[in-house]
């Protein structure tokens, strides 16, 4: 089994630190273990719960953007479904 890090009980992502193929689970901590939908290279962002458009990408405990789509939990989050221009404004 993979690693990754939340940091934050708040968290919709979480970081890996290891890369990871798609099929494969990720252990986040406190029984927190989600399912690689998409091969992920660390130290990007997974989706640890699905997350609908609109909502706010959480990462240790602050928000650095919001979906742009929805992504399910597995989900490898990065500027392709996830933006902080409107944040910036």
């Amino acid at each position: 089994m993979k690693k990754g890090i939340r940091l934050n009980p708040k968290d919709n992502v979480g970081v890996v630190i290891q890369d990871v193929d798609a099929g494969e689970a990720v252990d986040f901590g406190n029984g927190l273990v989600v399912t690689a939908l998409d091969s992920i290279a660390l130290p990007h962002k997974m989706a640890v719960v699905a997350i609908k458009t609109g909502d706010y990408i959480i990462k240790y405990g602050d928000v650095m953007g919001y979906a742009t789509q929805d992504i399910p939990a597995g989900r490898h989050v990065h500027d392709h479904n996830c933006d902080s221009e409107k944040l910036m404004k």
